[in-house]
């Protein structure tokens, strides 16, 4: 049985034209506090001409990092924000959800003769911080219309080198060795570590993503996280059923591990059905890691420290499961959802 990933490796593989683009993102001016997390920064780009050598190097590598996937028959999955198993490649097509970013994909790439070609390193400033890089590889399709495959990489400061002025700092300087002189000299000119790695590719107006943090930081969800982590506490504040959530809410600043977690309890709603009944089935539920879940006298779960948290958000996002074929019990923050549906 064909690969998922084989039609994707076929187009890549056909490809007879490829772009490279610095993709650059500021913060959007005039900006209120009411303005989403993920709508706060404008994306450009920025065509930048390579030679052949590097074209190479980019076309291999993207063929060789699906060719990965294939020959470890990686599943696909629709996205999750925590998944049992990281090693698969997810597939995420909600570009409504993705704020400024989208405007990459669908407004900006697509119209590349409108994307202006840098000339100079310095230039890149003015139009914002150095985010990523794009790939863009076309091909003719079999009705002879070109089509474009895009791959995308997150940069980090440590990816790039502008020029001598940034060269001398209280901690390191950067140096090379010289061709001419024989010598270890002082770096001059401005340099970029093109990584071996794909983070996402996009076709057809799907994301496959082969490294799922990485996505998550390119496309802005990981600030996102943190926002949708606050307001988890401010709608179980609403409820009045715990107290204490000063203690997650310090936890949240210090701790973004705890981001998915929450935003996964944001999207199970399990809260929302919160009772005297179902404080009871966690307290029953608790027991399983012989924690005694605290109440007081007005009915609260009552949050004191870091494990009060922790146990806390395991019990409302359903940690604990149990096998319905072997009746085993496990623990996971994931798990998909299914509708009841009676027995065929």
């Amino acid at each position: 049985m064909e690969h998922a990933l084989q039609p994707i490796l076929e187009k890549v593989s056909d490809a007879d034209t490829l772009n490279f683009y610095f993709i650059l993102r500021k913060e959007k001016e005039n900006l209120t506090n009411k303005r989403k997390v993920l709508e706060k920064y404008d994306f450009s780009a920025l065509r930048v001409d390579i030679n052949e050598e590097i074209r190479t190097f980019l076309h291999s590598l993207v063929q060789e990092q699906l060719q990965r996937a294939i020959d470890k028959e990686l599943e696909l999955t629709p996205y999750e924000v925590i998944a049992d198993d990281e090693e698969q490649v997810f597939t995420y097509n909600e570009l409504n959800k993705i704020g400024s970013f989208q405007k990459v994909v669908n407004d900006l790439l697509p119209n590349r003769t409108l994307i202006p070609t840098m000339q100079h390193f310095d230039e890149v400033f003015s139009y914002g911080l150095i985010w990523a890089y794009c790939v863009e590889m076309s091909y003719l399709d079999e009705n002879g219309s070109r089509k474009s495959i895009y791959t995308f990489r997150k940069l980090n400061s440590g990816n790039i080198i502008v020029d001598e002025r940034d060269n001398i700092g209280a901690k390191h300087i950067f140096a090379s060795f010289g061709t001419r002189s024989n010598k270890l000299e002082m770096f001059k000119g401005s340099t970029v570590k093109l990584d071996a790695i794909v983070d996402c590719i996009f076709d057809s107006g799907l994301f496959y993503i082969l490294q799922k943090h990485q996505f998550e930081t390119l496309v802005g969800m990981a600030v996102d996280f943190h926002q949708e982590a606050l307001s988890v506490v401010e709608e179980l504040k609403q409820l009045g059923k715990i107290a204490g959530l000063e203690h997650i809410s310090e936890a949240i600043e210090r701790n973004t591990a705890i981001h998915k977690k929450l935003v996964r309890l944001k999207k199970l709603q399990n809260y929302m059905a919160m009772d005297n009944k179902m404080i009871t089935q966690m307290k029953k539920a608790a027991k399983t890691e012989k924690y005694k879940l605290q109440i007081n006298d007005d009915g609260k779960i009552v949050i004191e420290n870091s494990k009060d948290v922790d146990m806390v958000i395991k019990l409302l996002c359903d940690y604990y499961k149990q096998g319905v074929v072997t009746g085993k019990n496990y623990g996971t923050y994931a798990g998909k959802y299914f509708a009841d549906a009676e027995a065929q």
